[in-house]
């Protein structure tokens, strides 16, 4: 190695690990943030509506909007700041915060493996070395500047260069450019000089630019931190011109000044109207303005004396929570979450999922309501009122076969088929990170889709089961190692209208093991097996084996989950072993392709197998990425060591982070 290239490697083993040179605990810090935005509409159309946090600017004539926001930031860590807004004016309305994605990216974590929450692999960390190109050039007064460059171009990755410290490594200044979620940006800042505050930045400048589908918005942050005005805990959302303009760090620049001249023009004429026509206007406020903004944005609120109570609401209308498959057809989801808290250690929650299959025209929901009493321990009582997906059950009607009921309707579809609905009691408590014990009750009602075939027959046409449960959770080497489950579950019959007498065991091993730079494996084990059925239990439905209808857990809804088994195998055996697996990785197979790799944001490996009943056995194999706009995944199916099938996936990913 040379000199050149050995002070070269010094600087940058430097600039690595300045984090972790540095001995302070920054928890519980807290600073002043001041934030100064202007958002100009260069192009826009009738789509624009269409983008949460936009909706504002796609129904006001005017192009140019700004706004400033003075908040209360405390940090937990460098990656976890909670922020209190207390004072927010401007000329959007209501003041809205019309880029949410740019507030995200205003506190960069420079050190971190990423630096805005899970996005844009960082260039100052040295686990992401391999994925940069670094030059230094040396300047004057013990500084160096470090330039940065991706191997492979790609939308996880940024272009750029720092200013460092040479003695310390300490980051004097950056700039860099990349893509955010649909936002293209040029970031620069000069950081604060020692302690914790070197690692947070003193001053940052955003541009940012988001185009789609013939829309472009261009906007600037200007963002200071550690403003030295530190207003009341009691002043929280104030909307006081007069407060803004004497805490304001640094002067307002005239071109913002002059569209706050602009609005209180218009304000002014707006109240000197008559009053019928002000009451038409605010009319048209709240409809087009407040209930139309809803319909594509989240809904979320606090509530109670000290807002220890709050509830989020998923868009009505927004495309990210429509997906496709095929056996499906179009798939809706939405979100309803409520919480309250009584104290550190005790809340109460609600939290909702509803769904809507249109090939299938089924209405699914699943609402869990949940009283944790010690939250330190996991604590909880839960109660969950639902419907799974359709029973698949051939039994009852081979039974009604057999005893020669005589009926012209056996060739009707949906015979099988039985709606499900149940009310589930449980509790958990962890004894320590190693060791959680459970148990709950279960209680459902199916009834058969085509009812008149069973009344015809002088059959019920509905069942019921009664059954309570233990469960033990084991995890080895705690949280962060693998997770084994255990579970026996007890059908009674003679109870209210129970008439279903049964055992059931399952045992379900989860491991996500994360590696460096985003990557991680997830696995899942499992087998279960029926220990006695009496000989009118037609229902076999499993707690780990089922298709999961509103999936979710993982780092994507499709892990851990069979894409293209029949439902019919899920309900039709006494005995299942399945073992999954996924690696995911954002810099992987089709990041490597010329044009179509540069957004290539994550990218997916499927292996999934079963043993069953006629399954011997049944495996998929996959392949899926996920970009910007949406994510795709490919499956290829054999049963029994023949080709049994091929299918995919696809849901939409715009706005994920809005």
């Amino acid at each position: 190695m040379s000199q050149q290239e050995y002070n070269d490697s010094l600087v940058l083993n430097r600039m690595f690990n300045y984090r972790s040179m540095l001995q302070f605990n920054v928890k519980d810090s807290c600073m002043n943030l001041y934030v100064r935005f202007t958002v100009s509409t260069l192009k826009k159309n009738k789509l624009l509506l269409t983008v949460p946090s936009m909706y504002v600017l796609a129904r006001k004539n005017n192009s140019d909007f700004a706004g400033e926001f003075y908040s209360r930031i405390q940090f937990q860590d460098l990656g976890n700041i909670h922020s209190s807004r207390q004072v927010a004016v401007g000329t959007v309305p209501r003041h809205k915060n019309t880029l949410p994605t740019v507030m995200n990216m205003s506190t960069p974590n420079l050190y971190n493996v990423t630096l805005f929450n899970d996005h844009i692999l960082s260039p100052f960390n040295q686990k992401n070395q391999i994925l940069y190109r670094y030059g230094i050039s040396y300047l004057t007064d013990g500084r160096a500047e470090v330039i940065f460059r991706p191997r492979k171009y790609n939308t996880q990755l940024v272009s750029g260069k720092a200013i460092v410290d040479i003695l310390t490594g300490r980051i004097i200044s950056f700039n860099f450019n990349g893509e955010y979620d649909m936002i293209r940006f040029d970031m620069n800042s000069t950081m604060g000089n020692s302690g914790y505050k070197s690692l947070i930045p003193k001053m940052l400048n955003i541009d940012a630019t988001f185009k789609y589908l013939g829309n472009e918005i261009k906007s600037d942050y200007y963002v200071e931190f550690d403003a030295p005005t530190t207003l009341p805990d009691t002043i929280l959302d104030c909307h006081e011109m007069a407060l803004m303009d004497s805490i304001r760090p640094t002067p307002l620049p005239s071109n913002i000044r002059k569209l706050y001249d602009v609005q209180d023009s218009i304000n002014r004429a707006h109240d000197s109207l008559p009053r019928r026509n002000h009451k038409k206007s605010i009319w048209k406020t709240i409809f087009w303005d407040a209930i139309g903004d809803n319909l594509v944005n989240r809904i979320k609120g606090n509530f109670g004396s000290n807002d220890q109570g709050y509830f989020r609401i998923s868009p009505i209308l927004n495309p990210l929570y429509f997906g496709y498959n095929p056996k499906k057809g179009i798939t809706y989801k939405s979100k309803l979450r409520v919480q309250y808290s009584f104290s550190p250690e005790s809340e109460l929650s609600l939290n909702a999922r509803l769904g809507y299959t249109f090939k299938q025209e089924q209405f699914y929901f699943r609402i869990p309501v949940r009283y944790t009493y010690q939250k330190s321990r996991n604590g909880y009582v839960e109660v969950n009122i639902g419907n799974g997906n359709r029973i698949y059950n051939s039994t009852v009607i081979d039974k009604l076969k057999e005893e020669g009921q005589d009926s012209t309707v056996w060739s009707m579809s949906n015979l099988d088929y039985f709606k499900d609905m149940y009310t589930k009691i449980t509790t958990n408590y962890d004894l320590s990170d190693r060791l959680s014990i459970g148990g709950g009750i279960t209680y459902h009602r199916r009834s058969a889709v085509e009812k008149s075939v069973f009344h015809e027959a002088g059959k019920p046409a509905t069942y019921y089961s009664l059954a309570p449960m233990v469960e033990t959770q084991i995890r080895p080497w705690g949280w962060k190692g693998p997770i084994i489950t255990v579970n026996y579950e007890q059908g009674i019959s003679g109870i209210g209208q129970a008439n279903m007498n049964y055992g059931r065991l399952e045992a379900d091993v989860i491991w996500l093991r994360k590696f460096h730079r985003l990557r991680s494996l997830s696995m899942r084990f499992g087998t279960g097996m029926y220990t006695n059925k009496d000989k009118d239990c037609y229902f076999l439905d499993y707690e780990n084996f089922r298709e999961d209808n509103m999936p979710g857990g993982w780092n994507d809804d499709w892990t851990g989950e069979f894409q293209l088994l029949n439902r019919t195998y899920y309900n039709s055996s006494d005995y299942y072993v399945r073992a999954n697996a996924t690696y995911e990785s954002p810099l992987m197979l089709m990041s490597r392709l010329p044009v179509v790799g540069k957004i290539m944001e994550m990218e997916r490996i499927y292996v999934s197998s079963l043993l069953a009943h006629g399954l011997h056995p049944y495996t998929e194999w996959g392949y899926g990425f996920t970009n910007r706009l949406f994510s795709f995944g490919l499956f290829i199916a054999t049963k029994n060591a023949k080709y049994d099938g091929i299918g995919f996936r696809a849901g939409f990913e715009l706005f994920s982070d809005w």
